[in-house]
């Protein structure tokens, strides 16, 4: 909680993006802790003048400040601090000399602390009109015959120790009293004052070392509401910050469904998709009112017909998340709420805290866009270079684009060096830090968490405290200033990106020219370690304009979404994947149409056309090496494995061979092209005529609008532009893995020579630190083969393993993965997906796991895949249509499906096994529906 400032403690942070929201709506605001006291206000206020949390709770400034803004709160007035002040001086001495002296580790000796301090407040003598003024409010504001809840509020020195604070809501603690009436209630209202002192209040902040001297109580007297159906709502889930609404509800009042008392339902509101699931409970009883004046609630039996059937109706669950965003917009944070329905259907709010987070603790995980680059069970090697190039490159990132000073970003080095994990030899984004390290520059804090979980393709919003936010500064002027550098720096990073990333690119292609010269095979390790070291320090100085670009492609398309959805009223998708295509080539594509030039050779010459048709793909490269083909055709096929040989199937997995290491798999990539008849200039010329097509329908539904239509037109050529820039940095990035990977085959090679390792292989069941440290004089054992032999074993083991894409671990990660295998549904014959490339086609399904074991396809076969890297780019281009489970409209598959115009749907969930390998299927990628059409 920031200190100093006169303002609401609540912070706001999640995938819309971060929000502050002042209070203005209070008489006074929400008050920081330590903030000097005020004048002391009335012993007794109105529900209106309830607003300071100093003076009557964070129980009931909140009642007040939803009351101002329209929620239906029940009418109340309170006794602030100031009475209680009056009230207990005469105990202060006995009540501190208590609690100095109590054993905290008896608990015995800490219920005879309370029941004595409770003893006190009952029989203290009241200063003289109190207990008429109470009265009075009491007639004036309820009427003699009125029946009300009691409920006290406990407020400690430090405001955020106190009851329903944001780090500790010490939700429980206090008592509450219901169905009183006037008769009763200055017993109430003096038992609500003991208990600032219950045994739970004392057990709960002696356990936690709090201060337990010092407390005040403010107590609010509030109309009772005679509830028939209650419920808690929490506005995200309080385990893993997942946002979707949870409601518990039940039969009677309220408490019966906050203590447990009573069955309930559970109703889990997905926010994304409006899908509702429900835990239906059995619910026999419920808490009702005594007849009885004073008595103690009763329980009732539930009607027969209502016991298992859900306690609250669709229209009603979607009022209450309505309900829960809107409170929560009011406070800025995810909220805990309390409520009721009565008889004729009328909602009352009772309470609102916020859910508190200890973000410590709690890791949410997901591989739905880091699997594009790293699928499957990988290796710690390639593990540990993934890990350091996240670290470096969004370094350089946050460096450029914030401009804050080294120490700055030095503190945030944990979250920098901890954005991935490996959980059952699998590389995960750790969401938690991915978006704390986004969040540390505050403009991008304020402006793009929406786009980000976009990008990270997440099912569910997600609640993360980002360091940017303005709670994380000290006061209003240093989160102003910051706010300020990093707008600049953005600008600064604008009007220069373009020459920086000309500059980046020369600098790598001059690097790439100098590593290639050397044959690491010869070098000494040392000297291997050295080129290592230094092409990935240039990495920490110019990678990070990567992900700047990266932030231009999902601020300018989002942009562009929305500029034609308000304007052509139309649904912007399958507009836009047409008008995105008919860019530059990038390298990628010259990868791709090098790749199509060799088979179009092959066609046009007889004898290349039987060889490459009659043989195998390994004796076809046999007859290449050995020259006994056209030197003309050998040398330009070297060409190719020279300049894209580091592009392959998984390519940044250095346990997988590259085309440099197995020529004759760009021998099969031929061979299925020259069964085709596909050409450079038919792949050119369909490219650019969709392009016109959509740029013909959009002067269409732009027509009178020259201004709009100009606009978009530049708006999209930027598009284009960086969207390309994006494919030539992934061809890049494919490069520099690949001289990592000849880099630590060469030092793997050495190890198995002096008998380190079993064989060369192995070294990539070693981390890179690891490996380095052996040749260093840092490796903290000798026996790094037998550690290389534990991990494959492991390594056999995870691939049993299934952990689900997505999860949440609170406490140590180690204990908290879940182990559920994705569940498959056989008998749908309809899945749904995001439709990312537009166009129908039906064919027969060909599931592929591992692309490498796929000879060919063809037009007539729908690849059906888990999600594919830029490796996959030759097989997707020979598929009639390509289905992936994983995936958004930015990922590589889009692009690739759009740009080439082969009907795209990503994000069927467990398509590989929902499909069957052979069934016939149809992919519609405007609508994103797969439909299985027959089986094998």
């Amino acid at each position: 909680m920031s200190r100093g400032s006169r303002r609401c403690p609540a912070w706001r942070t999640c995938c819309r993006g971060p929000r502050w929201t002042p209070c203005e709506a209070h008489s006074m605001p929400f008050v920081p802790e330590g903030t000097p006291a005020m004048t002391s206000p009335s012993p007794l206020v109105s529900m209106t003048e309830a607003g300071d949390p100093r003076h009557v709770g964070q129980k009931f400034a909140r009642q007040q400040h939803l009351a101002r803004e329209g929620f239906p709160v029940p009418e109340f007035f309170c006794l602030t601090t100031t009475m209680f002040q009056e009230v207990a001086r005469p105990l202060v001495p006995t009540i501190e000399q208590l609690t100095s002296t109590v054993d905290r580790t008896s608990q015995q000796d800490i219920r005879r602390v309370a029941e004595e301090i409770e003893r006190l407040f009952v029989e203290v003598p009241l200063p003289a009109g109190v207990e008429a003024s109470i009265l009075d409010a009491f007639d004036r504001t309820f009427g003699t015959e009125a029946v009300v809840a009691v409920r006290a509020s406990v407020v400690a020195r430090a405001l955020g120790d106190s009851e329903d604070s944001e780090a500790d809501p010490f939700a429980g603690v206090s008592s509450t009293f219901l169905y009183v009436r006037r008769g009763t209630l200055m017993e109430r209202i003096r038992r609500c004052w003991a208990s600032g002192y219950t045994p739970e209040g004392l057990i709960y902040r002696l356990s936690q070392g709090r201060d337990v001297q010092g407390l005040t109580v403010a107590v609010g007297i509030q109309r009772m509401v005679p509830g028939r159906r209650s419920f808690v709502l929490f506005t995200c889930d309080p385990k893993t910050t997942e946002r979707k609404t949870l409601v518990v509800a039940g039969h009677g009042i309220g408490e019966g469904v906050v203590q447990e008392k009573v069955g309930v339902d559970h109703y889990f509101l997905h926010p994304q998709t409006g899908h509702i699931d429900r835990e239906l409970g059995h619910k026999a009883e419920m808490l009702c009112e005594n007849p009885v004046p004073g008595g103690e609630l009763l329980s009732w039996p539930v009607p027969e017909q209502l016991r298992d059937a859900p306690c609250l109706t669709d229209a009603e669950l979607g009022r209450l998340a309505t309900l829960g965003q809107d409170i929560e917009r009011s406070f800025g944070v995810p909220q805990d709420i309390e409520g009721t329905f009565t008889e004729d259907g009328t909602l009352h709010v009772l309470q609102s805290r916020p859910i508190a987070f200890d973000f410590r603790k709690i890791r949410v995980w997901s591989c739905a866009n880091v699997s594009e680059s790293f699928p499957g069970v990988t290796t710690p090697l390639t593990y540990s270079l993934a890990s350091h190039f996240y670290e470096v490159i969004f370094y350089d990132c946050v460096r450029r684009m914030w401009g804050a000073d080294a120490r700055a970003l030095h503190d945030q080095t944990p979250a920098f060096q901890n954005m991935l994990g490996f959980i059952d030899g699998r590389v995960y984004h750790s969401l938690s830090n991915l978006m704390h390290v986004n969040g540390i520059n505050p403009f991008v804090a304020l402006t793009s968490m929406r786009d980000l979980e976009h990008v990270l393709q997440l099912d569910a919003s997600l609640f993360i405290r980002l360091p940017g936010h303005r709670d994380s500064f000290p006061s209003t002027a240093s989160y102003a200033f910051a706010l300020g550098r990093s707008v600049a720096g953005a600008l600064r990073v604008t009007a220069t990106f373009q020459h920086d990333f000309d500059a980046f690119e020369a600098w790598w292609k001059r690097t790439l020219a100098e590593v290639r010269a050397l044959a690491p095979a010869r070098e000494d390790p040392l000297v291997l370690i050295h080129h290592f070291r230094n092409i990935w320090t240039g990495v920490g100085n110019w990678w990070g304009l990567t992900l700047i670009n990266h932030w231009y492609i999902n601020t300018l398309y989002g942009l562009a979404s929305r500029l034609l959805k308000q304007w052509t009223d139309e649904d912007p998708s399958a507009l836009l994947v047409g008008l995105l295509c008919g860019a530059r080539p990038d390298a990628s594509t010259h990868a791709l149409l090098s790749a199509v030039a060799l088979a179009e050779t092959v066609r046009a010459d007889p004898a290349l056309s039987k060889l490459f048709a009659e043989e195998e793909a390994e004796e076809v490269w046999r007859r290449l090496a050995a020259g006994e083909v056209a030197p003309a055709f050998a040398r330009t096929f070297r060409e190719h494995l020279s300049e894209y040989g580091d592009r392959g199937v998984q390519e940044l997995n250095v346990e997988r061979p590259s085309l440099r290491d197995t020529p004759w798999e760009l021998v099969r990539v031929v061979q299925s092209y020259a069964r085709t008849s596909v050409t450079r200039a038919e792949l050119r010329s369909s490219d650019l005529a969709r392009r016109k097509e959509a740029e013909a329908q959009l002067t269409t539904l732009l027509q009178g609008h020259p201004v709009r239509k100009l606009a978009l037109q530049q708006l999209l050529e930027r598009l284009r532009q960086v969207i390309g820039l994006r494919e030539d940095s992934r061809f890049w990035r494919g490069q520099l893995f690949g001289f990592s990977r000849q880099v630590f085959a060469a030092l793997g090679q050495r190890m198995a020579e002096r008998g380190v390792l079993d064989a060369p292989l192995d070294v990539h069941y070693l981390t890179m630190k690891e490996v380095m440290d052996h040749f260093e004089g840092r490796s903290v054992t000798r026996n790094l083969g037998e550690l290389a032999r534990l991990r494959r074993r492991e390594q056999q083991d995870n691939t049993e393993r299934q952990p689900p894409r997505d999860f949440t671990t609170v406490g140590s990660v180690a204990d908290g993965v879940p182990r559920a295998v994705e569940a498959a549904s056989d008998d749908a014959s309809l899945l749904k997906g995001l439709g990312s490339s537009a166009g129908v086609v039906e064919g027969v399904a060909r599931v592929v796991m591992d692309p490498g074991a796929v000879g060919s396809l063809s037009k007539q076969d729908i690849l059906i895949a888990k999600e594919t890297d830029p490796g996959w780019l030759f097989l997707m281009l020979a598929s009639g249509g390509i289905v992936v489970e994983r995936g958004s409209m930015l990922s590589h598959t889009a692009i690739a499906g759009r740009k080439f115009g082969i009907p795209t749907v990503v994000g069927v969930a467990h398509a590989t096994t929902r499909i069957p390998d052979g069934a016939r299927v149809r992919v519609d990628g405007s609508t994103g529906i797969v439909t299985l059409l027959g089986e094998p």
